[in-house]
């Protein structure tokens, strides 16, 4: 995937981006990335005492990040792996006026190359801090650094008691999201105090408040926040305003418990960050109660999810267990939202909400007897049999008489090509029904036979199609 990178130049300041999210503002980044570093490197000088500190930063090409460890005489050693030479680039030309040269100072070593590779690679036990400092993911290969197995790489790689610090995304806007890797750190035994803190220009992207976690395999405690050493000359941090970022509103704290945790072979992450149930409207108005996470110590109580929602095949086996199982699925459906996820970064919840909600509607714009006959029209490239059944199943569309047994390749049939088109209306409705038609065009209470009958059964007939269609893919994916 080619990436974008721009600067936005102003006055007395630059804005970052990095394929179109913005990465920081120097006008407020202090905000970020104190509240990333500061904490972290302060609680490791109150652990390891009269010790040199090696400092492992994991992303963080622009420097920033590099430039607050600094800060620190404690901190002797830092080694930086990022893996796009650009950034690094612009870290030690456009960026040093605001990183201070940060990633030319002596006790900086860059890597340039994949984080998780690069960490594989390490031996144990060695570094007392992990700065976690990568992008928001875009991609299913993007969250791998966020996994499970990923966290697993840095407790093995920290010093017991060692602390890490961590990038999240933000707890208001992509609430499963945020408490998912809560969840995660806590599931390879880290003791993780989650914060959030408010960065203007982030604010100002629509990107909402924005979440952090610190982490480590000895528990954090309230007195050791209430002690932290501020170094001098910072720019917005003090112990004023760091106590408060450990509270959340409890409605957003309550999610923490209605997650499951993003692993390699289930990207929970990526998944919650597409298809982020939209919250209750109630949940960003402000109610005046708090969960004060300095004050609980919370084991790992999630799970691991039993499917891949972004798995095609995965997901089809869970249509069939929860959906089609049902004694009375043609009246007694579940909220079917949950069984088509987004998939790609460019759709989002209310689109899919919106076709299903029209799904009757759009049953009715396959007109069955014309499909029918164009089939018709080239039947002689059809198999004899599924010839002949084909015009059974016309004559009783037609006459509406009772469908009664069909072949089962039959149906398959006239299912892959209903549902191909019902899919590819949904993913690029311009393809099919021409702009602008695909919705409302005929009355949701049209038929398919010109306009008599109940269009309801046909579509509940398509559904059970759809049952045995994806039935046959599964078996067939078995057998070979």
């Amino acid at each position: 995937m080619s990436i974008s990178l721009f600067i936005e130049n102003y006055d007395h300041r630059i804005a970052f981006y990095i394929n179109g999210d913005l990465q920081f503002d120097s006008a407020d980044e202090a905000i970020y990335h104190e509240n990333l570093v500061i904490p972290a490197v302060s609680l490791a000088i109150q652990r390891f005492t009269d010790t040199d500190l090696r400092v492992l930063i994991c992303g963080g090409g622009d420097g920033l990040a590099a430039r607050d460890l600094l800060r620190f005489a404690q901190v002797k050693n830092i080694d930086l792996v990022d893996y796009n030479p650009d950034v690094i680039e612009l870290a030690n030309t456009v960026f040093k006026p605001y990183n201070l040269g940060s990633l030319e100072h002596e006790k900086v070593t860059v890597y340039t190359q994949e984080a998780f590779g690069f960490v594989r690679q390490l031996v144990d036990d060695y570094y007392h801090v992990v700065i976690c400092d990568f992008t928001c993911p875009k991609s299913a290969e993007d969250a791998k650094i966020y996994s499970q197995e990923w966290f697993q790489e840095v407790n093995r790689i920290l010093i017991p008691s060692g602390i890490v610090a961590v990038n999240g995304v933000s707890p208001n806007y992509d609430t499963h999201a945020f408490w998912c890797l809560y969840q995660t750190l806590l599931s390879v035994n880290f003791a993780t105090k989650p914060l959030q803190i408010q960065i203007p220009s982030f604010c100002n992207h629509d990107y909402g408040d924005w979440g952090f976690f610190l982490g480590s395999t000895q528990r954090i405690l309230r007195t050791e926040i209430e002690n932290i050493y501020f170094p001098n000359n910072l720019n917005y941090l003090t112990r004023e305003n760091l106590l408060p970022v450990f509270k959340f509103e409890q409605k957003i704290a309550a999610y923490r418990h209605k997650v499951t945790i993003h692993t390699l072979e289930n990207e929970r992450l990526f998944y919650y960050l597409l298809n982020h149930p939209s919250n209750p409207e109630d949940i960003l108005l402000n109610s005046g109660e708090y969960v004060d996470f300095l004050d609980i110590n919370e084991q790992f109580n999630a799970e691991i999810e039993n499917i891949n929602s972004l798995d095609l095949e995965s997901v089809a086996k869970f249509w069939l267990q929860n959906i089609y199982a049902a004694p009375n699925a043609d009246k007694d459906l579940p909220n079917i939202n949950q069984f088509v996820p987004v998939r790609h970064p460019y759709h989002e919840p209310k689109m899919t909400t919106y076709w299903l909600d029209n799904l009757q509607g759009l049953l009715s714009e396959i007109d069955v007897n014309k499909l029918l006959n164009s089939l018709l029209t080239r039947v002689q490239e059809l198999p004899p049999q599924i010839a002949s059944e084909l015009r059974t199943f016309a004559d009783k569309i037609k006459y509406n008489q009772p469908l009664g047994t069909l072949n089962p390749k039959m149906v398959e049939l006239i299912t892959l090509l209903s549902i191909t088109l019902l899919m590819t209306n949904l993913v690029a409705p311009d393809s099919v029904f021409a702009k602008g038609s695909y919705y409302g065009s005929r009355s949701s209470s049209s038929s398919y036979n010109d306009g008599t009958g109940d269009s309801k059964w046909v579509g509940f007939i398509f559904t059970c199609f759809s049952s045995y269609w994806i039935y046959s893919i599964i078996k067939r994916m078995r057998n070979n």
